[in-house]
């Protein structure tokens, strides 16, 4: 009997040892949180700390690696502080998001105030609670350091600048958000989840951008039973070139999502077309509607060319752009998907909403 009870606690020792061993390897491996729409981040719970990757969605690699919270993680992984207080945001997407979270009030920097909607955030700085510094890669150090961030985040369009070697070597905590590189619209919105991370309001942030999917979904439903569909023209002249989204865009996904017919839609990247004019003026001139155009009037139009005028969108006045309000929409339209995707339901189906409001569009006035 006793050689029995000790032949039973070694099974019983060796079963425990096997699943502590198999909880830790589960737990050095970490629990994934899946994303629904973004590619561009992926973030990993630990048992003590929180894990986020930065991936290039051009290349499918991590370019950056960060965690918050106790690790054991190498020297190339970037601590991040936990709940910062004071923040640097250098991109306009950065600000709407922290807006939408009610953070507003750790912004103590931003890139350019000229660029800025929102109202709280313009306070600061009319307050001197908050700094304009300029762009990253034409601005000094100096700046950011008189602001003493607990972290600096940035877009990442230029990773080269020397200002970022710079500040690495003062102590300075950076953080670089690809929001920007998603392709669809959902998956620049899930990008709130990294915010939640970073300032301890992760429930928060998923359920905004729970309510968010809902209204899209929601919105894209209502429109996609219709069977005619209008021709969409997308773009605007700089210098001799027009530039329009590819059909792998965000802009093409978006309106993909609208149900309409983007004339480039066939076309393939994730950037921008470089068209001739000729091509452009030639190819739809009996398209039903021309969005964004860099231009507030008519007169603005003719003056990138007055060959706009053989188009029947331009003729028949259905040119829309959200130049009039643009410091808003690139600050809010990447938390709001929902809302720009109601504005160009609206212009394109204004007969299945009740009112024909806009959010960040408005018709070119003749």
């Amino acid at each position: 009997m006793y050689r029995l009870i000790i032949l039973f606690s070694v099974v019983l020792l060796i079963g425990c040892n096997e699943n502590s061993s198999k909880q830790k390897n589960v737990s050095e491996k970490g629990i994934l949180v899946k994303n629904e729409y973004a590619e561009g981040f992926k973030i990993t719970r630990f048992d003590s700390y929180v894990q986020i990757s930065v991936i290039n969605p051009d290349t499918k690699e991590v370019d950056f690696e960060y965690f918050i919270g106790p690790s054991d993680s190498d020297d190339k992984i970037t601590q991040l502080p936990i709940q910062p207080s004071r923040v640097i945001a250098l991109s306009a997407t950065h600000i709407g998001m922290m807006e939408e979270l009610n953070l507003s009030e750790k912004i103590v920097g931003v890139s350019n105030e000229d660029y800025i909607c929102s109202e709280n955030v313009l306070e600061r700085l009319r307050s001197k609670k908050a700094v304009s510094l300029g762009d990253i890669g034409s601005s000094d150090i100096e700046g950011y350091l008189a602001a003493h961030p607990d972290l600096i985040i940035t877009s990442g369009f230029d990773n080269e600048a020397p200002i970022l070697t710079k500040m690495k070597s003062a102590g300075l905590t950076i953080f670089t958000n690809y929001d920007w590189k998603e392709t669809h619209p959902l998956g620049r919105a899930e990008w709130i989840k990294v915010f939640g991370i970073l300032f301890n309001e992760e429930k928060r942030a998923n359920q905004l951008f729970e309510d968010i999917c809902g209204k899209y979904h929601e919105i894209t439903e209502k429109v996609a039973s219709k069977e005619t569909k209008p021709s969409v023209l997308v773009g605007t002249m700089y210098g001799d070139i027009f530039n329009a989204p590819a059909g792998d865009s965000y802009m093409a996904k978006l309106l993909e999502d609208v149900n309409v017919d983007y004339v480039y839609s066939d076309s393939r990247g994730v950037g921008s077309l470089s068209l001739t004019l000729e091509d452009v003026v030639s190819n739809n001139r009996s398209t039903d509607f021309w969005l964004n155009p860099a231009a507030q009037n008519k007169n603005q139009i003719m003056q990138m060319n007055p060959r706009f005028e053989l188009l029947e969108s331009v003729q028949n006045g259905k040119v829309y752009s959200y130049y009039k309000n643009v410091n808003c929409f690139w600050e809010q339209s990447a938390i709001q998907p929902h809302l720009l995707l109601e504005d160009l339901c609206k212009i394109f189906y204004p007969e299945l909403f009740e009112n024909d409001k806009l959010v960040f569009y408005s018709v070119i006035q003749p």
